[in-house]
């Protein structure tokens, strides 16, 4: 086996093994690991019991693409030290699941109800100035999220983007889908 590839493997190991410890002894059942998992259950519920059955379709193809990209993104931050999570629901795997998800979520309610690119885009607005200028900091605040090399300006026309371009592909294979017949 490769030397290089046999030390980033071992250098893994140890920050694996680094990770349980400090979420072990540092993270779990700490108010901000509660915060993050009842605020997350709370949406998931709300958020199924106002879910448009008829749309589930669209609107979990929506979700499934905005939560890769959400996660792909988060993920890419961390390692490149944009960003960390002093709090996480989990020691391994995506940064912060929860949020991930919460934002896919919100995203998936914007989604369903506000049909028109107008009403749309306005509502993508106001969403992702309440992500970037108020969830964020208040996560500072209470240490979940820690900016390195981050901004909160660097998010907003990120969150815009990303719920525009989203839409607009969705939008695109259901039409595409229904003047196909597949």
């Amino acid at each position: 086996m490769n030397l290089k590839i046999t030390e980033i493997m071992e250098k893994q190991k140890e920050l694996s093994i680094m990770r349980w410890e400090y979420w072990e002894t540092e993270v779990v059942f700490t108010p901000q690991w509660w915060f993050l998992l009842i605020s997350f259950i709370i949406l998931f519920l709300v958020w199924l019991v106002i879910l448009d059955k008829t749309r589930l379709v669209s609107i979990f193809l929506f979700g499934f693409i905005t939560f890769s990209i959400v996660s792909i993104l988060d993920t890419l931050g961390g390692e490149m030290q944009l960003w960390e999570y002093p709090k996480m629901i989990l020691p391994w795997g995506p940064r912060i699941v929860t949020i991930d998800l919460m934002i896919t979520i919100f995203l998936m309610l914007l989604y369903q109800f506000f049909h028109t690119w107008k009403i749309y885009i306005l509502a993508t607005f106001c969403l992702s100035a309440v992500f970037s200028f108020v969830m964020e900091p208040i996560a500072t605040y209470l240490d979940i999220y820690l900016p390195i090399h981050w901004s909160h300006f660097y998010s907003f026309p990120i969150y815009i983007l990303l719920a525009v371009c989203i839409k607009f592909c969705v939008d695109k294979l259901l039409k595409t889908q229904k003047t196909t017949g597949y």
